[in-house]
């Protein structure tokens, strides 16, 4: 067998093998952190929570290091969480129509998606050391804003009602083109964050949101 065979073989084998060693890696390293979560992965969305058309975009579990890592500064994100007691979140994300990666989405959103609706229902559960920290951390409202001139943002919690809800909308041209409501509750050591976000702003029903904040939170008390 030539040289020049046995280097053409090494390559295609490299080509094929490495992207595929890569993926059972990333699959192993997935199933541990959901493992690190524990029964939060129980009490997390499932398919029978949303209406057809959802469909699952990310799922999972950060410890406060992997959290601090994409802060633009580790160091101090990393010591906020831990005297805040911070110990794992999980992270769940639900997309319709799905999501085939950011480049194939910006393509099919500005041609066969151009008039399709798009929403998004995320949820994020974080445990903390007790329910003390966790109440304290329930306290610090995250700034929905971001300091966007062209987002509005309103606190519209119900009477009575035990979850925080927040509105976030988009306007352009003195119109809204995008909107997201905000649910957050405690529930003993775990904070919750329900979002749901919409472009048009009416393609996300809020009484479908509240059902599976509902939902989540029957499953953390169990």
């Amino acid at each position: 067998m030539s040289t020049g065979l046995i280097i053409g073989i090494i390559i295609i084998l490299l080509v094929v093998g490495v992207p595929i060693a890569q993926a059972i890696i990333r699959r192993i390293q997935h199933r541990r952190s959901l493992r690190i979560a524990g029964d939060l992965v129980g009490a997390a969305i499932r398919g029978d929570d949303l209406p057809a058309g959802f469909r699952i975009a990310e799922l999972r579990a950060l410890n406060s290091e992997g959290i601090a890592w994409n802060a633009e500064d580790p160091s101090a994100a990393m010591r906020a969480l831990n005297e805040a007691g911070h110990v794992v979140s999980l992270r769940q994300q639900f997309r319709d129509p799905p999501t085939f990666g950011e480049l194939f989405d910006v393509i099919l959103t500005h041609t066969l998606r151009r008039s399709a609706p798009q929403r998004r229902i995320g949820l994020s559960l974080s445990r903390y050391e007790g329910a003390e920290q966790a109440a304290e951390a329930l306290e610090r409202v995250p700034d929905l804003a971001e300091q966007d001139a062209g987002v509005r943002v309103e606190d519209i919690t119900r009477s009575g009602d035990a979850l925080q809800a927040r509105e976030w909308t988009r306007i352009e041209n003195d119109q809204p083109i995008q909107r997201m409501l905000q649910l957050r509750w405690l529930s003993g050591d775990v904070v919750a964050e329900l979002e749901g976000d919409s472009e048009p702003p009416g393609a996300l029903d809020d009484d479908l949101l509240r059902s599976v904040a509902q939902a989540v939170r029957s499953r953390l008390r169990a």
